[in-house]
């Protein structure tokens, strides 16, 4: 059984973050051990979170609890930092976990904002970029983050595909929240080549579809699939969980009721981008 370290966020009733993250992967059979960044009961859009960011020498304590375990991480998931010492802290762990298993797999969700704005401070952001991001072997930023991460705004799918590739050669990067055409969908880059699966786009989903995403695509790597696969398998499975929030008109990702997908969506078929 392969075992996953999610560091991001824990959210109580709503699922984002490390909620929907642990979720997805265990829903697969994946081990998941999760330090929490945050401690809130709901997410800040629907007003007063009740909690904020985990003390960063309280997540130190935990990590050395968990060390002691002497667990063996097959991968890290990071996303959401609480607070601007929360990336440097990340960074040590993974460097640790990257001591005990040198091929550990290292995805990096730059959760950081989107729609033109950042959503953390700018100094948390730029923690993100240089502690975390050179560690990165995938990351998985939405569209808007990726052209704040390389400062190059791209508006179609090659062009984004270009400059993930400029900017990280060595690194697989997934970018999320990409429009192509008069649909959405996501641009996958690595070193065997660029492809692109896409699908209807909604006026508005629930948060938490990005952190499923990652997790969903970091689950299938682990289970065997190749990143092509695992491209066209983890959109399917969201853009199906997706479908369901806006039918259900549920405020939140509806994981527990469509939890299927996570196993036995149709993948979608990709596209490959010639760069």
């Amino acid at each position: 059984m392969k075992t996953v370290l999610v560091i991001s966020s824990f959210v109580a009733s709503s699922r984002v973050g490390a909620t929907v993250s642990a979720f997805c992967l265990r829903r697969v059979g994946v081990e998941t051990i999760v330090l929490p960044t945050t401690l809130m009961g709901r997410h800040p859009g629907w007003g007063n979170p009740g909690g904020g960011a985990v003390e960063t020498t309280q997540i130190e304590i935990m990590w050395q609890a968990i060390r002691k375990q002497g667990l063996r991480f097959d991968a890290v998931l990071t996303g959401y930092m609480g607070h601007v010492d929360h990336a440097a802290l990340s960074a040590r762990i993974i460097r640790e976990v990257k001591q005990d298993n040198p091929e550990a797999i290292i995805l990096v969700d730059p959760v950081m904002g989107d729609e033109g704005a950042l959503y953390i401070p700018e100094d948390r952001a730029m923690m993100i970029k240089s502690q975390l991001v050179p560690l990165a072997d995938i990351l998985t930023p939405n569209a808007w983050e990726l052209s704040y991460l390389t400062g190059k705004d791209s508006d179609t799918a090659p062009a984004i595909a270009q400059t993930a590739k400029d900017w990280r050669a060595e690194t697989d990067v997934l970018i999320t929240s990409v429009p192509i055409d008069e649909k959405i969908g996501a641009v996958l880059v690595t070193s065997e080549g660029a492809s692109f699966v896409q699908h209807k786009k909604f006026d508005k989903v629930p948060h938490g579809g990005g952190d499923a995403l990652a997790a969903t695509y970091l689950a299938q790597l682990l289970l065997g699939l190749s990143p092509r696969q695992a491209l066209e398998f983890s959109v399917a499975s969201i853009f199906e969980v997706m479908s369901a929030a806006i039918k259900l008109d549920a405020g939140e990702l509806p994981l527990v009721r469509k939890q299927d997908a996570l196993v036995r969506a149709d993948p979608l078929i990709s596209r490959k981008i010639d760069l």
